[in-house]
């Protein structure tokens, strides 16, 4: 009887789900952050690499030697790698900015990097009840996020404002136009816009000079002088790519589960932006 549960053991490991976890690189705290806590959720073994420190010819060769069953890509890098190489099994991703330009197929799932654009809307409406239009800066990457947004925006009485740019001329931008016709400005991840740095510093200044305020889908831009950040919480993130893999939630993507809003009080007085005084109700952190 021992040899026969010992036999079936050891049959049940040789055909246990195989699942990799695919860094883009651990030392960049929000996918740090990601896998820790994928890993405190996750019921099964796993194995990890970082690829930010194997060459190309090594990443394959692993990934076809491994061939696992099911992979988690953390980063855009990673999932890549994962697609390019094993498009046929089933790849897991999050951390990706603007996911929806990645190439996928059918077994292809994740979780978005960006929050529901209704719940974006309904926060900030529920912070600044006076606002009434609010402009976004969009190219035709990001064109999706803008239509999503205008569609969530028609119940709360928000009119958005888009305002597109192009890779050609986005240098001689001025963004007065828009800045002169809205309350506010939310930002969104839109590569044109955040690949060069004097472009979104140039944004910031116009704006406060009208104070116009402007709202950011990363905290990053609280340093910049954004009254409000909105973003995912990335440990609930990986637990969430941990309940789906555990329960085979093979859904092509799904909404972060957590969030983070940071609220700058000095930026938004100097701004003269009316706010909720129960703002810490509504926040996670307040800056004075």
């Amino acid at each position: 009887m021992k040899i026969i549960l010992i036999s079936l053991l050891i049959l049940l490991s040789l055909h246990a789900e195989k699942v990799l976890v695919l860094n883009s690189n651990n030392t960049i705290a929000k996918y740090k952050e990601t896998v820790d806590s994928f890993s405190k959720e996750f019921k099964g073994p796993f194995k990890t690499m970082d690829v930010s420190k194997q060459k190309e010819n090594t990443i394959k060769e692993y990934l076809y030697t491994e061939y696992p069953d099911t992979i988690y890509a953390v980063g855009a890098k990673a999932y890549q790698y994962a697609f390019e190489y094993l498009p046929e099994k089933n790849i897991f991703f999050s951390t990706i900015v603007n996911w929806k330009r990645l190439k996928r197929n059918e077994k292809s799932y994740g979780i978005s990097n960006e929050l529901h654009s209704s719940m974006n809307l309904t926060l900030i409406k529920s912070i600044f009840t006076d606002i009434e239009k609010i402009g976004i800066i969009y190219s035709k990457y990001t064109k999706d996020i803008v239509e999503d947004f205008q569609q969530s925006s028609q119940p709360l009485n928000i009119q958005i404002i888009p305002y597109k740019i192009e890779k050609n001329n986005i240098e001689e931008e001025s963004f007065q136009t828009l800045i002169n016709d809205v309350n506010a400005i939310f930002i969104i991840p839109d590569p044109i816009l955040l690949a060069k740095q004097n472009v979104v510093k140039k944004l910031f200044q116009a704006s406060k000079s009208k104070s116009t305020s402007i709202f950011a889908y990363h905290p990053v831009f609280i340093n910049y002088g954004a009254v409000l950040s909105i973003s995912i919480d990335n440990p609930t993130t990986g637990r969430q790519i941990a309940a789906m893999i555990n329960n085979k939630a093979y859904n092509q993507s799904q909404y972060p589960a957590g969030t983070k809003v940071i609220f700058n009080k000095k930026a938004a007085i100097e701004h003269k932006i009316k706010f909720d005084p129960n703002i810490t109700s509504l926040v996670n952190e307040v800056i004075e």
